[in-house]
């Protein structure tokens, strides 16, 4: 606990080896340090140094025990999209808080040079009663070159791809949109699937959108 700021929960983080399914951990703590706290993101406290084993790890906000995963990862069936529960369905204002959410969280990185690049729905921990959500699991994330220009931002145009396809998702499985809210999400998820990269809006847009 930092002089002044009261005690909080917190959980463990330790890399088994030196390098993950995702890449290597000094890549991972180096995205999460340069992301830096946010609200919807679940970036880690502090680096652990000095193990006595020398392994590499974090420490972590805890998680509420009230925040499940959104949906499951992709199938041999699904390919490339999660797959949700069966009959899975969305409550409106619950809705609108985990895309508001989302799109705040990825605004945030990218201003920073932060690529999320695993950004999926199996990856965001959300409490199905509200919507409140936090964004997950930063093992395949890159640090981009500043300014991000050129090459880095067609990387940042496909997360927003990426969140076009949660739009997607979401909105199939949500009844009782008021109309404008409805049409609104329909216009943002056809802009960020457009084809053609450089026409894709940058999720500060998408943030500002879904305030």
């Amino acid at each position: 606990r930092r002089a002044g700021q009261p005690a909080q929960p917190v959980a463990l983080k330790l890399f088994k080896g030196a390098v993950t399914s995702d890449g290597l951990p000094q890549d991972e703590m180096a995205a999460c340090v340069q992301a830096g706290a946010h609200p919807a993101l679940t970036t880690p406290l502090a680096v652990i140094e000095g193990h006595p084993q020398g392994t590499q790890g974090m420490l972590m906000p805890l998680i509420p025990g009230d925040h499940v995963n959104l949906a499951g990862p992709p199938s041999f069936d699904s390919c490339t999209r999660d797959v949700y529960a069966d009959g899975q369905r969305i409550n409106p204002e619950a809705a609108w808080q985990l895309l508001s959410s989302m799109a705040h969280a990825l605004a945030w990185l990218h201003a920073r040079g932060v690529m999320h690049g695993d950004f999926y729905a199996h990856n965001i921990l959300w409490r199905p009663d509200t919507g409140q959500a936090l964004l997950g699991d930063f093992g395949a994330a890159t640090v981009l070159p500043q300014p991000c220009a050129g090459p880095a931002s067609e990387l940042l145009a496909l997360e927003v791809r990426a969140f076009g396809c949660l739009v997607e998702e979401v909105v199939q499985r949500c009844d009782g949109f008021e109309q404008s809210r409805r049409e609104l999400l329909s216009a943002l998820m056809a802009v960020c699937l457009q084809t053609d990269p450089a026409r894709r809006p940058t999720m500060a847009d998408m943030a500002d959108k879904l305030r």
